[in-house]
Order: C-alpha cells, then sequence, then structure tokens
C-alpha cells in the first residue's frame, strides 16, 4: 500500500481503536445516556453516525460500493449494545482497509461525489473530512460522559 495512503488507514484505525475503548468503559448502560441539553447525542448515536458516514464516504463514493445509508435512521435508532457497536466499527473499518488498499498517492487527487450529490472532493480531501468529522464527534462522546459521570 502506498505510503500516505497506509498513513491515513493508520489514522482511521487509530480513531477506531479509541472509540472502541470508548464504547466499552462506557457500557451498555451509558451509551443509551445524552446530555439533557437541544441537539446533544448519546454514545450510541454518535458511534452509529460517525461509522455511517465512513461507509458512505469511503466505501460508496470513494470505492462505488452501494451502502444504502439512512442517516436519520442513525439518529433515530442507533445501534443499541456495546458488542454492536464494537461489530460495526470493526466490520467498517475491515471494509475501509480493503477498498483504500485500491488507492495510491495519484488516486487520492481524483475528485468523488459527497453527501451533496452537486459537490465532489478529492478523495485525499475526502478522507481528512472523515478524520475531522470522526475528531469531532469522538469530543463530543468525552463531553458526554464527562456530563454523565458528573450527574
Amino acid at each position: 500500500m502506498d505510503t500516505e495512503v497506509q498513513e491515513l488507514v493508520t489514522a482511521l484505525d487509530g480513531v477506531k481503536s479509541t472509540v472502541i475503548e470508548m464504547v466499552r468503559q462506557i457500557g451498555d448502560d451509558g451509551i443509551a445516556w445524552s446530555p439533557d441539553v437541544a441537539d446533544t447525542n448519546s454514545a450510541a448515536v454518535l458511534v452509529t453516525h460517525m461509522f455511517g458516514s465512513e461507509a458512505a464516504t469511503i466505501h460508496e463514493y470513494i470505492g462505488g460500493t452501494p451502502v444504502n445509508r439512512e442517516r436519520p435512521s442513525e439518529f433515530a435508532s442507533p445501534i443499541a449494545s456495546v458488542d454492536a457497536l464494537v461489530a460495526m466499527i470493526e466490520r467498517v473499518g475491515e471494509q475501509s482497509r480493503i477498498t483504500l488498499a485500491l488507492e495510491s498517492a495519484d488516486s487520492l487527487g481524483r475528485h468523488v461525489r459527497t453527501r451533496d450529490a452537486a459537490v465532489t472532493k478529492s478523495v485525499r480531501d475526502s478522507l481528512l473530512g472523515v478524520l475531522m468529522h470522526q475528531a469531532e464527534h469522538v469530543g463530543h462522546m468525552q463531553l458526554a460522559e464527562q456530563l454523565r459521570q458528573a450527574n
């Protein structure tokens, strides 16, 4: 695998390891809890959404494999157990690694569609977007867990 692609895959895998560790620490009882503040989400919602987004971006937009994502359901009906969340994270990660193994430094510059079908981004920018999106939601999970622990 190309060095730049490998670095991006390693970063994605690092986020997955962090999230798996977090949901295991939070536990089944805690993952459904959300702060009593408008526009906040539980860890279960955040994780379901993060990896739904990764699957859409990497598997479908970059790799061309339809994922039939239903974004609203990620918020309305998140995955409800630690074991199921971990299995989903691992499944998405494996497919992301397979998809990205086909990329190279040269192909990272090609443009692919985004969630907004009228907008395209380079593969590189799409992957950086996935990482930024995940980092943001890891922060949300950390804050939500701090609030849960304080209650």
